[in-house]
């Protein structure tokens, strides 16, 4: 019977996996360079969802915020970015549960363009005493889960780096309450409240 459990278990992790894979696919942003401080954003959903474009500078301060009214699959649209400051910033669009991120810096040469970095919100559910968890570390961060019970921290686990994470954990031994389950990984913390009846 443990058998069977565990096997249906890593099947519904690698099913959860795929689709999360499949759902990446989703949300590609390009800033495209057209003259002398001025960009072209390029956003193409398949969700047909609002968008939260915002463009942070090097401290973390957002220099330009927007959320489209209209849940469209492309967006695109002229940015002026004449105005701002020699330095590095951050275009970060979120659609659902997907968030693309590329950097940029501006430079008495013109504008270049870094690497687009897509996040997914990883997957939690929990049923029959058993939390189950799917994420994709794209980034291969060290990827850390740590449950706690009324703020205090109760377990922690080092997961670490590997691009599919997928943890199972029993907690049908935990007394009835609200329990905080929190996934870490880099500068980014996911977080799930389990009811334990």
């Amino acid at each position: 019977m443990k058998t069977m459990f565990k096997v249906s278990l890593v099947c519904t992790l690698l099913i959860i996996a795929a689709h999360t894979t499949w759902a990446l696919g989703n949300l590609k942003v390009n800033i495209l360079p057209v003259s002398t401080g001025k960009v072209m954003v390029a956003i193409s959903s398949l969700t047909n969802s609002n968008l939260k474009i915002t463009v942070e500078d090097q401290k973390n301060q957002i220099v330009y915020y927007n959320e489209t009214t209209e849940a469209k699959g492309d967006y695109r649209k002229i940015y002026d970015f004449s105005k701002l400051a020699n330095g590095c910033y951050k275009l970060s669009v979120v659609s659902k549960n997907l968030t693309s991120e590329r950097e940029f810096q501006i430079s008495k040469n013109g504008i270049k363009v870094g690497e687009e970095r897509t996040t997914l919100e990883p997957f939690f559910g929990y049923k029959g005493g058993i939390l189950k968890c799917s994420y994709l570390n794209f980034s291969h961060e060290n990827v850390k889960m740590h449950l706690l019970e009324n703020n205090r921290l109760i377990y922690t686990k080092e997961i670490g780096s590997n691009f599919s994470i997928n943890e199972a954990l029993n907690l049908s031994k935990l007394e009835r309450g609200y329990y905080d389950v929190v996934l870490s990984a880099g500068k980014n913390e996911f977080a799930y409240q389990v009811d334990i009846r």
